[in-house]
């Protein structure tokens, strides 16, 4: 724990109080500047019915940006959740139709989840294709394989059990919220309290120094791609919930939107640097901000345009971050060089 401790603060050198406000303060203060904007135009944004919606539309970003977080955390990419997130609809709602079972659907779709975790884990490790080719194909392969078992069409007759489940509530809340809330706490603890989150920041903010340090790279980098598997798999069930059936054609372009999310939130796509608790940030962002479109009545089609403007706009702050830096490290070289003199001057 030591030796991984020592590598993962090596990883922290970039992070100075001058960007500190840029790095973790800059999101947090657009969502709250949204909410006290939206609230004081539209009575209805604060209303519990809203924000019962806005819950239901972040369930399944949630649940599968929080999950990537880990892969991007590690220096990799996952561009087969949207894909990925169909086809374990598919599969669940397939073999729940198929056997009137509720847990034989979900367990179909959790492995189906874990499995492609494990191939896309490998094929990035064991065979060294890059992720974003890995990933890319193996979207292409999912979303062929989902459409060919259903022939384009969705797939419906799902047992009474699963709606039960689907519209229960407890203390005012729908089950797959509780799903989410469960689902993030438990990778904000992974993430931030357990030696695997320390290995995963330092597999991601210099892979070599970590395998020197004992850590076994390969085995990281699958796990994380398999975390991510996982919370696909649950963000399949999220979509069954939501449309009461399997979707081939679901969550497109769900991948770029959770990517976003997490750079949006602080977390660097090159590794080593982010959380998931900023991950979270960034699709409240995302949530938000789609919330107030819609409350405001703009068009789908102006709606993917500020979005995409947002989308930029926040992710030049990690470009700001890193000239803070940059001039802040040239001022300790300065002062250290002008120190040396100093000293040289007197000893003479």
């Amino acid at each position: 724990m030591t030796a991984v401790a020592h590598v993962v603060e090596q990883t922290k050198t970039s992070s100075k109080p001058a960007s500190f406000w840029v790095d973790a303060l800059f999101v947090p203060g657009v969502i709250l500047a949204l909410i006290v904007y939206l609230s004081s135009v539209s009575d209805f944004f604060l209303s519990s019915g809203n924000l019962n919606n806005l819950l239901n539309q972040m369930v399944l970003l949630m649940l599968v940006a929080t999950g990537a977080t880990f892969v991007i955390l590690a220096r990799e990419l996952d561009l087969s959740i949207g894909a990925g997130v169909a086809l374990t609809s598919v599969l669940s709602a397939s073999t729940m139709a198929a056997t009137g079972s509720v847990i034989a659907g979900l367990l179909a779709g959790l492995a189906c989840g874990l499995t492609l975790g494990l191939i896309n884990g490998l094929l990035v490790t064991k065979l060294e294709v890059p992720a974003f080719v890995a990933t890319l194909g193996m979207a292409v392969i999912l979303r062929g394989v989902a459409l060919s078992r259903t022939d384009g069409g969705i797939v419906t007759g799902l047992p009474s059990g699963f709606t039960t489940l689907a519209t229960g509530e407890f203390l005012g809340l729908s089950a797959i919220t509780w799903l989410m809330i469960i689902t993030v706490g438990s990778l904000v603890y992974v993430q931030r309290q357990t030696s695997f989150g320390y290995r995963v920041l330092a597999v991601g903010g210099n892979p070599e120094a970590a395998r020197l340090a004992g850590i076994s790279v390969t085995r990281i980098k699958i796990l994380c791609f398999m975390i991510s598997g996982l919370t696909i798999a649950l963000g399949g069930l999220a979509l069954m919930t939501r449309t009461q059936s399997g979707q081939p054609n679901g969550a497109a372009a769900l991948e770029l939107y959770a990517v976003a999310a997490i750079v949006m939130g602080g977390t660097s796509l090159f590794g080593g640097r982010g959380s998931v608790t900023r991950t979270i940030s960034g699709v409240l962002l995302i949530v938000i901000l789609q919330n107030g479109l819609d409350l405001y009545g703009v068009g789908y089609d102006q709606q993917q345009i500020v979005i995409g403007l947002v989308f930029i706009g926040a992710a030049t702050v990690d470009f700001v971050r890193r000239k803070l830096d940059s001039r802040a490290a040239r001022r300790r070289v300065r002062s250290t060089l002008k120190q040396a003199r100093s000293a040289k001057r007197v000893a003479k």
